[in-house]
């Protein structure tokens, strides 16, 4: 590696060879047609303008002048690619929501289509020209070919059933605009959103459909997405729920789902979302499915019955509560199997799980007594339902590792609870 960085008259390299910072490294690339999709400021950014190409001796010269066009109409890119090829990628904050921003981003394409003819370059260079730019051909190849290419279609497929308006005969650029079907005022949520402006919608659009999620083996400390492993439907992947979520968002304005918050379907593609909160940290974009299943679990259930598991799972801190000063005898009766089989029932738990034996009393009172130094400096310990209910013992060995790091651990007078099972059942 490094006689390459040399052979190469490289002003700086770094030979890397731990594979942790492999990993990472690659995961730049992995990741960059998702990242790509947010610009510094977090704003959006879409792949309206994908893949052109020019000849490589003319890629400086087409750049600056992609730049300049791009400051001409204010907009903001992001390129990369294959540079060697002459084959450029390119992330742009058009605004495709609002009729002035489609409008600009129709001049844009249209303007830009030109630059690449003048640089002698292709519309496309990988992907293939398909619906997106199938109207700006003709700046490409004149309109007496294109007019050939329809006579040639219309011999082999007269009743254009073949990818009807892919080339031939499309639709304008701007006719199918995925996001021209969404609610233009913000829906109300129970959640804040505050990285997508506090719009659930915004939320949603985060997936470009990179797909990532739908990966059947994971490395490193990836988690996304283990219900699509499971199963291998797209619906059960975080981009089908993703999806799913946009569709019935536009509801009546061309939504495949039309009984919004009230959906059956989106209800049953996200039953199997463990809410684990593997895309937050996997996805290339952030898409977080559990707060998105926890926000439609709220509205899908508001003033309806709820399922069983709702209100004694996910009030567990309640009865947790309540049952804590009759641990012990609640303890014996688990160990019971008809008892326990009934509560189980009742309580809408899978009867292959074992009931988890509650923290006594005694129990308790050791995990907040656990000896420590009182010199050290002070740190908050939150206790929260798990750990003081069912594993105190958890507390007390946090509590001593605090003390042989030199803290003083203190714990918040009263209740705590993390709200982790009101959140995901909505």
């Amino acid at each position: 590696a490094e006689a390459l960085a040399r052979a190469a008259d490289a002003a700086d390299s770094l030979v890397v060879d731990d594979p942790a910072g492999q990993r990472a490294l690659w995961r730049v690339r992995e990741d960059a047609s998702g990242t790509a999709t947010r610009m510094p400021d977090g704003s959006e950014a879409w792949p309206g303008w994908e893949d052109c190409a020019v000849p490589p001796a003319r890629l400086g010269a087409y750049l600056r002048d992609f730049r300049a066009l791009l400051a001409e109409h204010g907009l903001r890119g992001t390129p990369y690619g294959h540079f060697g090829d002459g084959c450029i990628h390119v992330r742009i904050d058009f605004d495709l929501l609002t009729p002035d921003g489609v409008g600009r981003f129709r001049r844009f394409s249209e303007e830009l289509a030109a630059l690449v003819v003048r640089h002698g370059g292709s519309l496309s260079g990988e992907h293939g020209d398909g619906m997106a730019r199938a109207e700006l051909l003709p700046a490409l190849y004149g309109d007496d070919l294109v007019r050939l290419f329809g006579d040639a279609k219309d011999v082999w497929d007269p009743d254009g059933a073949l990818n009807p308006g892919v080339l031939v005969r499309p639709a304008p650029l701007d006719a199918d605009l995925r996001f021209a079907v969404l609610p233009e005022a913000a829906v109300r949520t129970a959640f804040a959103y505050p990285h997508d402006d506090g719009d659930f919608s915004a939320a949603v659009r985060r997936c470009v459909g990179v797909a990532k999620c739908r990966t059947e083996t994971v490395s490193g400390t990836a988690v996304m997405c283990p219900s699509y492993r499971a199963t291998g439907e797209e619906e059960h992947s975080t981009r089908g729920r993703a999806r799913l979520l946009h569709e019935m968002l536009a509801g009546d304005r061309g939504g495949l789902v039309t009984d919004g918050w009230r959906s059956a379907e989106v209800r049953g593609a996200l039953d199997l979302c463990l809410s684990c909160k593997g895309c937050r940290s996997d996805c290339p974009v952030g898409v977080d499915m559990a707060t998105y299943k926890a926000e439609f679990l709220h509205h899908h259930y508001d003033g309806r019955l709820r399922p069983r598991a709702h209100y004694t799972l996910g009030r567990l801190p309640r009865w947790l509560r309540l049952a804590a000063p009759v641990t012990p005898l609640l303890n014996a009766a688990a160990r019971i199997g008809p008892l326990a089989a009934v509560a189980k029932r009742l309580a809408g738990i899978a009867p292959e799980r074992p009931v988890p034996p509650l923290a006594t009393p005694a129990e308790r009172r050791r995990a907040r007594t656990t000896p420590g130094r009182r010199d050290g400096s002070p740190v908050l310990l939150f206790p929260d339902t798990f750990t003081t209910h069912l594993t105190p013992s958890v507390e007390a060995a946090a509590r001593r590792v605090l003390d042989d790091a030199g803290l003083t651990p203190r714990t918040p007078e009263g209740r705590v609870c993390c709200g982790l099972t009101y959140v995901s059942t909505g």
